[in-house]
């Protein structure tokens, strides 16, 4: 079912990368029943820790998305001025060699690091964001690992396989 591997995905996410083996020690967040408690039923208790970290994982998402498209518009409108430099280093070394390859490559080189630092100031304020959501992602991540319920909730849910794309 999806909507259970949606849930693990979150919670796990939430958990930053939960080893479920490192739960089985602390059986404080047990309950009675809990060896009987099917996919579905792990999947409803998990809902509201997956709910509490929703927001913060979509907008993380959110701008790791507008990074990736930013990435791809950068690309793409500055392709041509660093083939331009890359062609006419190739062609000095070609056909001159020495003093004037020796030129055209730092030339070529020095235009590449000027179109990075642009690249770069470009992205600093969605990467600054993207930054501040990664740290909130982890804050509420480390916050459920202290959750003995969850913790268990989730080493069930993988010695069950509740955790694959199907439903049991």
């Amino acid at each position: 079912m999806r909507k259970m591997t949606l849930l693990y995905a979150l919670a796990g996410a939430g958990a930053l990368m939960f080893h479920p083996q490192s739960a089985a020690a602390d059986e404080s967040g047990a309950k009675p029943g809990d060896d009987a408690m099917t996919c579905e039923q792990i999947a409803l208790e998990l809902q509201p820790y997956a709910e509490s970290m929703r927001g913060s994982l979509t907008a993380l998402g959110a701008t790791d998305l507008q990074l990736k498209e930013l990435g791809e518009k950068q690309m793409a409108r500055d392709a041509p001025r660093v083939g331009a430099t890359t062609q006419a280093a190739g062609a000095a070394c070609g056909f001159a060699g020495g003093p004037v390859c020796m030129a055209a490559t730092q030339a070529d080189q020095a235009n590449r690091n000027a179109i990075h630092a642009q690249e770069v100031a470009e992205a600093k304020p969605l990467a600054d964001q993207q930054l501040a959501q990664s740290k909130t992602v982890a804050a509420q991540g480390q916050q459920l690992q202290s959750n003995a319920r969850l913790m268990r909730l989730m080493q069930l849910g993988h010695a069950k396989g509740c955790d694959r794309s199907r439903g049991h």
